[in-house]
């Protein structure tokens, strides 16, 4: 599977969850509708950026997927994986939230496209922040951590084992 895609897997989960805890909010008429607005871009805020604090580089979504971020080193297989700071994660998800709300939305497009055609699967707050997402196993449902074997320096490359070039 391509990196490309898991990427893309948890920001759905991720956007799905601010999504439902969003519109939990509904049913609170009671509360000004300008609070609402605030607690809803808390919410969303929220998601993105609190696991950050947490550490190990993982949303709910990326944590799923079994995808982190890393510091980039200019290898294409990184030989060790360094996670930044959970201040420094924590300000390129805010970063990338912002972003997306600014354009409304429009940047998740034009981060796709960019994510979607470099070799290593950077997106813009990527290059930005000087990380990267790598794959932590070979397949999603895998349990074990990969080994630096070939099929598992493709898949840190963003090829799938079964895919070809």
């Amino acid at each position: 599977m391509n990196i490309f895609d898991r990427r893309l897997r948890a920001f759905s989960i991720d956007t799905s969850l601010a999504g439902v805890l969003v519109f939990a909010l509904i049913p609170l008429q009671q509360i000004p509708s300008q609070t609402r607005l605030y607690l809803a871009m808390l919410i969303y805020f929220g998601v993105f950026c609190f696991p950050d604090l947490l550490g190990k580089g993982q949303s709910f979504g990326k944590r799923i997927q079994k995808i982190c971020v890393i510091y980039n080193t200019n290898e294409l297989v990184p030989t060790k994986l360094v996670i930044p700071n959970r201040f420094y994660l924590f300000l390129r998800d805010f970063v990338k939230c912002l972003l997306i709300i600014i354009t409304f939305g429009f940047y998740v497009i034009i981060g796709g496209i960019v994510a979607s055609n470099r070799q290593d699967g950077r997106s813009i707050h990527d290059l930005i922040f000087k990380t990267r997402v790598v794959a932590l196993t070979k397949y999603v449902s895998d349990g074990v951590e990969l080994n630096r074997g070939e099929t598992a320096n493709k898949v840190l490359e963003g090829y799938g084992p079964d895919e070809k070039h």
